[in-house]
């Protein structure tokens, strides 16, 4: 039920993030049409305008007839140089190119069009505005004795105008796009993380009631036969059980708890000076028993010129105690088991390497992860939380360490541990 509301609440919220993007880009569509029918509207205007004062004898007669264009001084750089020579053209009224030229240019700085354009006259009054959009025409009647040609003022950066103008509109979106994607996207994977997190949670009380069942089933057998028998020799067997299943279970849950304390922050590490070889050996020797009963083979290398580092030798101690534990565990055939250390730039490095069952890449960057346990059905053959690998990182960022690994399907394991000499 979780997962289909999980399922539900992404399908709806991604619905209405393209609903937010397809409407966004309608409103830029609609807006930029806005401004060309503007930037027409005033094309236009300013045209018919220019086409009034040709009209005008009086605005005729002021322009200097020495085939020089009659322009204001405001209004030179709107007008491509060179332009006067497209006209061939006599009109009614007398009116030149140089005063077309003239009248089209007041025309513009009256309708503030502050653009370059180019001025020429076409015959073709069906195709001009079907090959450029950016032309505009005007016919010149009733000045012209020949109504078939036109007038056509064409705006080669008509385009950057239009964009010009939707320029702050575009950014503005842009950036409020990017920003609800980002938080959409943020939004979306915190809630499959904590779905993942959820998951992991009844996988690890599932595991936890498994772990702890049969350790206090095999304490509840033991204490009823101590009590039905009479024989001493069976009562101490009898008792050693329960003090060794009771010794299991408080493990476990010391675990548990000095994970807790190190992710809240309520433990420091007490740091000394450690010889790192003793401190293997020591584990090493500590699971002899563990190591005889799977019949395993543990070779543990350390360079001669390795010398000791700063740590906390408890928690070393454990996290060494997992990783040969997990080795031992995740293995199908006799386990083979290769400790090596070696003095690297401004620290060591320690790798355990087995023969077991390896890790997919997939799992690979979960298994530190509190709780994750690599999916293998519903099999409890392998005890555990799903604790080990996470106490064993956490140790190791404590101590400005890097972990490591590096594994293949039936290939077997290596970690890499590197732990700097200060």
């Amino acid at each position: 039920m979780t997962m289909n509301r999980t399922n539900i609440v992404i399908g709806a919220s991604s619905l209405a993030l393209i609903a937010l993007i397809a409407f966004q880009v309608k409103w830029m569509s609609d807006s930029r049409q806005l401004i060309e029918e503007q930037f027409n509207q005033k094309v236009n205007m300013a045209m018919g305008y220019a086409v009034d004062l040709l009209g005008e004898e009086q605005f005729i007669a002021s322009c200097k007839p020495t085939g020089e264009a009659c322009l204001p001084a405001n209004t030179e750089s709107c007008v491509v140089p060179g332009t006067e020579n497209t006209f061939q053209v006599t009109t009614k009224n007398g009116a030149s190119p140089e005063s077309i030229v003239r009248a089209l240019g007041i025309a513009m700085e009256r309708y503030q069009i502050k653009m370059k354009y180019d001025i020429s006259l076409s015959s073709s009054p069906n195709n001009i505005l079907q090959t450029n959009l950016s032309q505009y025409a005007c016919r010149l009647n009733p000045l012209k004795e020949n109504d078939s040609e036109l007038l056509v003022v064409s705006f080669p950066g008509r385009e950057e105008y239009v964009y010009g103008k939707m320029k702050f509109m575009l950014i503005a979106s842009f950036i409020i796009l990017a920003f609800i994607t980002s938080v959409f996207v943020l939004a979306n994977y915190i809630l499959l993380r904590q779905k993942r997190i959820q998951q992991m949670n009844k996988a690890f009380f599932s595991n936890m009631a498994h772990e702890f069942r049969t350790p206090l089933a095999n304490i509840n057998l033991a204490n009823n036969l101590i009590r039905k028998v009479d024989d001493p020799g069976k009562r101490e067997k009898y008792s050693s059980v329960v003090k060794e299943e009771t010794k299991k279970l408080s493990g476990q849950i010391d675990r548990i708890l000095q994970l807790s304390k190190l992710e809240n922050g309520e433990y420091q590490l007490q740091k000394e000076q450690i010889c790192v070889r003793s401190l293997l050996q020591s584990v090493i020797d500590d699971m002899d028993l563990q190591i005889k009963s799977k019949d395993a083979k543990v070779a543990l290398h350390v360079d001669q010129n390795l010398g000791q580092i700063a740590g906390d030798k408890f928690h070393l101690n454990n996290a060494f105690r997992n990783l040969l534990e997990n080795a031992l565990k995740y293995s199908i055939e006799k386990p083979e088991i290769k400790v090596s250390v070696r003095p690297e730039r401004e620290g060591i490095l320690i790798q355990f390497e087995d023969n077991g069952i390896g890790i997919a890449k997939k799992d690979q960057s979960e298994i530190f992860e509190k709780y994750y346990r690599v999916d293998q059905g519903n099999i409890h053959d392998r005890k555990g939380f799903g604790l080990g690998l996470a106490y064993v990182k956490m140790i190791f960022d404590r101590h400005q360490g890097v972990i490591n690994i590096f594994s293949e399907l039936h290939k077997g394991t290596r970690f890499d541990l590197f732990l700097p000499a200060k």
